[in-house]
């Protein structure tokens, strides 16, 4: 059943959103579903241009996307997404996209509002609620995650020093180059063979200047995990998570 509410961006698969086989891959399928999302919101009034009026923003938390048809360089795309939720401090939004007809991916997000002058989560007031059309569908059965842990046995797979190159308008590293990150630590035999799902949890932001590494592992149930973290010690920072899973292409 299609949801009586959602807001329908239409686009075309770019060159930087596919792999070597002209393809659309999982990190050009995030950059379309954060433009989507991004788009949603700023036709409701509480879109990024938005922000110097509203003094919040929205900040992504966690992902779940799954990619199960990956359509060539400039297909034609359509991405239907809704906000699921809007409660306390934070939204839920899922999307499901299209290509020729067929839903070719479906995704799940969790968003958290914040202050942008204090960087601090704020509460969804009845103002911002009212400026949403909720549509209670999920196209997961499960919801994403909220938290990992890495077994004793991961593997420090790869460092990277954050550049400028890395960083958004929040000032800190955008949501898609935590996936460039983890995409580096893959072993080549799982990269070339990338899972149908990539699910993400972002815990701790990542600041212009930051030196981070990614630590692999496989999880119990077979699941390719990667932690980006930095710090040693007492000052260990765990950034964020993610996972590949599913299917394999």
């Amino acid at each position: 059943m299609i949801p009586t509410s959602y807001y329908t961006y239409e686009t075309a698969v770019a060159y930087p959103d596919v792999g070597a086989d002209y393809r659309l891959n999982h990190r050009g399928l995030l950059r379309i579903l954060q433009e989507a999302a991004a788009i949603a919101s700023d036709e409701c009034g509480f879109g990024p241009k938005d922000v110097p009026r509203s003094g919040v923003c929205w900040v992504l938390t966690a992902w779940r996307v799954e990619l199960t048809e990956r359509p060539l360089w400039r297909s034609e795309v359509a991405v239907r997404t809704w906000p699921r939720s809007l409660e306390g401090f934070a939204s839920e939004r899922d999307f499901e996209v299209f290509c020729q007809g067929r839903r070719i991916a479906r995704g799940t997000s969790r968003w958290f509002l914040v202050n942008a002058a204090t960087g601090r989560i704020a509460r969804v007031t009845g103002l911002v609620r009212s400026a949403y059309d909720l549509e209670e569908r999920a196209v997961f059965d499960t919801p994403a995650r909220t938290n990992g842990r890495s077994s004793p046995g991961a593997q420090l797979a790869c460092a990277v020093q954050v550049g400028r190159r890395d960083i958004d308008t929040n000032r800190h590293v955008n949501n898609i180059h935590y996936l460039d990150y983890a995409l580096e630590a893959l072993p080549q035999e799982v990269f070339d063979h990338l899972p149908d799902t990539v699910e993400v949890v972002y815990r701790r932001q990542i600041l212009l200047g930051a030196s981070i590494r990614c630590l692999y592992s496989v999880t119990e149930d077979g699941q390719h995990q990667v932690e980006i973290q930095s710090g040693q010690g007492d000052d260990l920072v765990r950034h964020a998570f993610v996972w590949f899973y599913g299917q394999s292409g």
